[in-house]
């Protein structure tokens, strides 16, 4: 059997999912934010966007939004809607610091994790 940290980012984003929504006594917002960051790493746009949302609210990271805006224009760059919403409601919240860190942030991201995917 293969582990889940070798399989695929949609088999990693599942996991994550599945520890998100889970019964009230049984959800893992950690376990949900690390497996969304792994798949996030393989390029998978969903689990950018997620990975952005968890670090928005503080769900199983301690909330940071500029990890959360870079995550986010990631997601966006690659045509989720989803996230382009959370960000313009993001954008109020920051200073132009801080979205001038999460703008460089996201550069170094969508480098490393999106377009070596795609060259």
């Amino acid at each position: 059997m293969i582990p889940a940290e070798q399989r695929s980012s949609i088999t990693q984003f599942e996991l994550g999912q599945m520890f998100r929504k889970a019964p009230e006594d049984q959800r893992d917002y950690r376990q949900a934010a690390a497996w969304f960051a792994r798949s996030a790493r393989q390029g998978l746009r969903d689990a950018q966007y997620m990975t952005g949302l968890m670090h928005a609210r503080g769900l199983g990271v301690e909330r940071n939004p500029v990890e959360a805006f870079a995550w986010l224009e990631v997601a966006a760059a690659q045509g989720s809607r989803k996230a382009l919403r959370c960000l313009h409601r993001l954008r109020r919240e920051l200073d132009p610091l801080q979205q001038r860190l999460g703008r460089e942030r996201a550069k170094r991201y969508y480098c490393d994790f999106v377009s070596r995917e795609n060259p």
